[in-house]
């Protein structure tokens, strides 16, 4: 068939690989413990993966997605990001302007590396 519905959703397919990075920037895997001001209010996080566009994080808070927040981070301290999905503890965030490769590296020189996802 082909003319086939199916015949042109090869990139659907791929995007539901877990093998296939989709991410704009690589992740590290990381154990910090910090915080997040969201809404006039400080919660505790403990960031899992980062990336200079953005961090996956866990919280015992209900971070709202498209909520705009800071996160207090090595080297930026408080830095804008906004909630782009929350599931069962864990959050993800985008910074709203990307973490220059200098800052990142120093950032990164401070943080503990993570040998699991979580």
């Amino acid at each position: 068939m082909p003319n086939s519905v199916f015949a042109n959703l090869d990139h659907v397919m791929r995007s539901r690989d877990p093998s296939v990075e989709q991410r704009r920037a690589k992740r590290h895997l990381v154990d910090l413990v910090s915080h997040v001001t969201a809404r006039g209010q400080t919660h505790g996080v403990r960031v899992i993966n980062i990336s200079a566009l953005g961090l996956m994080c866990r919280s015992d808070e209900s971070l709202l997605t498209g909520e705009r927040i800071t996160i207090w981070l090595p080297v930026v301290k408080d830095y804008a990001a906004e909630i782009r999905w929350a599931e069962n503890g864990r959050v993800g965030m985008e910074f709203l302007t990307p973490v220059s490769p200098r800052l990142y590296d120093a950032m990164m020189a401070l943080i503990p590396p993570r040998q699991t996802a979580w």
